[in-house]
């Protein structure tokens, strides 16, 4: 379950018991509210310009010009990263939803294609 509002994340298993729950960054009012499925899943990936790469993308949707998932912070071509984790739970992104790198590379494990994204406001 993702809330775009507040910019939080929850992992909820087959019993529907919560698991783990973090904050993240997305875009605001991004994706629409609704029920989607993860479709493909990235070790590796880069921004649609090149200029950036992150990891354990889990894609669920589409925005007007790319898929739209969630991955880790994305870093640039020296290796900094776009945002620090202090800022988790802010508005940072074009469309994907960034998470810590270990959040990033739990959800990678834990969400397999076909699994539920629940987006709610």
């Amino acid at each position: 379950v993702y809330s775009v509002e507040q910019q939080r994340v929850w992992w909820v298993d087959d019993q529907n018991v919560v698991v783990n729950s973090y904050l993240v960054s997305g875009r605001a009012n991004t994706p629409r509210p609704g029920h989607y499925n993860v479709f493909s899943k990235s070790r590796h990936t880069t921004s649609l310009n090149g200029s950036s790469r992150m990891e354990f993308m889990v894609r669920f949707t589409w925005g007007n010009s790319a898929a739209i998932g969630f991955h880790s912070i994305p870093v640039n071509r020296r290796g900094q990263p776009l945002q620090s984790e202090a800022e988790l739970g802010q508005y940072r992104s074009a469309g994907c939803i960034r998470q810590r790198y270990a959040d990033a590379a739990g959800l990678y494990d834990f969400a397999q294609v076909g699994t539920a994204v629940v987006v709610v406001k």
